[in-house]
């Protein structure tokens, strides 16, 4: 119960907002609070004048007990056949990804489970799947990211599956002059512009990456598309070009763009999937993963 109310709380910001959601006075949910606070020997919120907000402990007991009160919503609804079985993903933008879930829908077709894809960076899929918005999450870490992407899950509970190593290449349509080479060098790429999505955390750390003696900051012509659909559309109608792993070549060709090497790219990926640790994955989820598995391996052959 008392988890319970903390969650109520840290949600709201407010104990107030939280006791009139929960139907219980407000000088009981608050010595609740003060209670679990005692018994962790931690302090958990900061109050203020506009309500409260959560301290670092705080923020990891949070990540804890969302876990645990989404669990206890699984076994409550063990028992009810119609309890609403959901399939939640949170990925980095990949067109494999999409292509795994398309199968997975093939297979479950009728079945009465219902599929969420969210596309996001990096940094936004660790978090979706620590504060259990997602089930699990797609990933691909270059190796500029990947001791920091390593320190993040592990404070942050999570567990990382490695799939398969990739590298990068380019991305580019039948409008870019560089469409029929089949390999690129890094000061060619120079002359055209960059398409790639806004910037985060991990994505930051890629700017120290040099490839063959280019360093990424210095591609200066840029534009910024955060849908996948308009990078996809850009890329086949102008010059622009993007950066991407190898394994979604296949799904390039079929939209009649090019994924063509890069000389000399020293550029290590790792693909894999995040999890909570100790916590068991739903049927649904372990099918989602083998079938994406397969995919990027047999992409990567």
């Amino acid at each position: 119960q008392q988890l319970f109310y903390f969650a109520e709380v840290a949600e709201r910001g407010s104990i107030n907002k939280a006791a009139e959601a929960l139907f219980v006075s407000q000088p009981s949910l608050s010595k609740a609070i003060i209670n679990l606070e005692s018994e962790l020997n931690i302090r958990i919120f900061d109050r203020n004048n506009k309500g409260v907000s959560l301290t670092e402990d705080g923020k990891a007991l949070y990540q804890y007990v969302r876990t645990i009160l989404n669990q206890m919503e699984l076994i409550e609804g063990i028992s009810s056949a119609d309890a609403p079985k959901v399939l939640s993903v949170c990925s980095y933008p990949v067109l494999t990804v999409s292509r795994a879930l398309a199968e997975f829908y093939r297979r479950r077709q009728g079945t009465g489970i219902a599929l969420r894809l969210t596309e996001a960076r990096l940094g936004e899929v660790v978090d979706s799947v620590a504060n259990s918005a997602a089930e699990i999450g797609i990933v691909l870490v270059n190796n500029a990211q990947f001791k920091e992407f390593r320190h993040t899950i592990g404070y942050k509970n999570l567990e990382f599956n490695p799939i398969a190593q990739d590298t990068w290449y380019v991305n580019v349509g039948p409008k870019s002059p560089l469409y029929g080479q089949t390999e690129v060098t890094m000061e060619e790429l120079l002359d055209y512009p960059v398409i790639r999505r806004d910037d985060d955390y991990f994505s930051n750390l890629t700017f120290y990456l040099e490839i063959d003696g280019v360093k990424l900051t210095s591609f200066k012509k840029v534009v910024h598309a955060n849908d996948s659909a308009a990078i996809v559309n850009m890329i086949q109608a102008t010059d622009v070009f993007r950066f991407t792993p190898g394994v979604s070549r296949r799904d390039y060709d079929l939209r009649g763009i090019r994924t063509i090497p890069i000389r000399n790219c020293g550029v290590e990926i790792s693909i894999g999937w995040i999890r909570r640790k100790k916590e068991l994955l739903s049927p649904g989820a372990v099918e989602f993963i083998d079938i994406f598995t397969d995919l990027c391996q047999k992409a990567l052959d």
